[in-house]
């Protein structure tokens, strides 16, 4: 019977006109962000390293004399040489649009001999022309990554393997959850408005919330891998598919590590699953509570930005950073972890805490209905 329920839900919401126009504005959202996209004006590797070129320039300018004729600053001097040197010859390579293999190698030295003179306090550099540590491992780490899988070198931005990242970023967050929080609000709307007919099911409460949010999440996740297999082939068009091995950096553990573009694909398509699983959960849950469709959208916003909420008001309350991986975005690239000072808002934590804030909703859910039940069995029994 359960799976006679699931077919008469799945066909109610095949006839669900609001959740199929929010999931063609999901699916547009991909081709018309990348022509938002285009348009920015993204550094690429020419741009980067000409811009190198010139802060080498005004260092060799600006380095002490005093400085350079001691045996330390000569070393210092010496440093900065190679950097020049090594800078100027990936300008070659990429001028050359050839020799990539060595662009990388040279890169990678170059990244080298600037943790270096980061070691050695960077002495003689105007702070303006520092690299930040940081940015320097980055840039290491997504170099070693190219030299070790010997992956071909892509300095356009915009193709699809380069951009599809970006478009996951831009929609995790609130843009996310306000769509599936807005395909949720009739999940429980037959139950209201035609009781007679969906009581005729005999299954219980939770098999039927199990059931709706299932087919709920089915649409959403295919709404999702619709949209970016259509941005991008929309973006292939344009320009090119690009390499889905090509490395992109996941901070971890206070540090960047680089994995292939399919990998971080996955893990992004995994975390909005888990996301979506936990919103529809919790709708149920409040929805449940207040039985008000808007009172629960706005429990659940209210919820969701309570943690940037407390930033602003400059409130630390630890125990929200958990809310904060519905961001999945901001988790991977670092951001969340530098906002809010917390190493554990990273990718490591970030699937174990997913799956246990569904655990605590699922659990939740259930002992609130087992509770109802053995109220309503109790009152039965008074009234004999």
């Amino acid at each position: 019977m359960f799976w006679k329920y699931l077919l008469f839900e799945a066909k109610l919401l095949l006839h669900n006109r609001k959740n199929w126009l929010l999931g063609i504005g999901l699916i547009l959202f991909f081709p018309l962000y990348y022509s938002h996209y285009s348009q920015i004006e993204i550094k690429d590797l020419k741009k980067q390293k000409n811009e190198e070129a010139q802060h080498m320039f005004t260092i060799f300018n600006g380095f002490p004399e005093e400085l350079r004729v001691s045996a330390e600053g000569e070393e210092f001097y010496n440093n900065l040489t190679q950097q020049s040197s090594l800078i100027n010859m990936q300008r070659f390579y990429l001028w050359k649009k050839d020799d990539y293999d060595k662009y990388i190698e040279d890169g990678i030295k170059l990244n080298e001999l600037r943790l270096e003179l980061h070691e050695s306090g960077n002495r003689g550099i105007h702070p303006d022309f520092v690299i930040p540590k940081e940015e320097i491992q980055k840039e290491l780490s997504v170099l070693q990554y190219y030299k070790l899988h010997d992956l071909p070198l892509i300095p356009n931005p915009f193709v699809a393997s380069n951009y599809l990242p970006v478009a996951l970023n831009m929609l995790s967050g609130l843009l996310f959850c306000l769509f599936v929080l807005i395909i949720a609000s009739s999940i429980l709307l037959n139950d209201q408005q035609h009781r007679s007919v969906v009581g005729g099911f005999p299954v219980s409460f939770m098999q039927k919330v199990s059931g709706k949010v299932a087919i709920h999440l089915a649409q959403v996740m295919v709404f999702l891998v619709i949209g970016v297999l259509i941005g991008g082939y929309y973006v292939a068009r344009k320009t090119e598919w690009g390499n889905f091995i090509s490395p992109v950096l996941i901070y971890q553990d206070m540090d960047f590590i680089a994995v292939s573009t399919i990998r971080y694909l996955t893990y992004m398509f995994i975390a909005f699953a888990l996301i979506a699983l936990f919103l529809l959960l919790v709708f149920v849950l409040i929805n449940v509570l207040t039985r008000n469709l808007y009172a629960t959208i706005l429990t659940m916003l209210v919820i969701l930005l309570l943690p940037d909420l407390m930033s602003v008001a400059g409130v630390t309350f630890n125990w929200l950073y958990p809310l904060k991986f519905v961001d999945i975005g901001s988790v991977l690239n670092g951001d969340a972890a530098l906002e809010f000072g917390i190493e554990k808002l990273d990718f490591k934590h970030s699937f174990s805490w997913l799956v246990g804030l569904n655990l605590i909703a699922a659990a939740v859910l259930y002992v609130r209905n087992k509770l109802q039940y053995i109220r309503k069995g109790e009152v039965a029994l008074n009234t004999k």
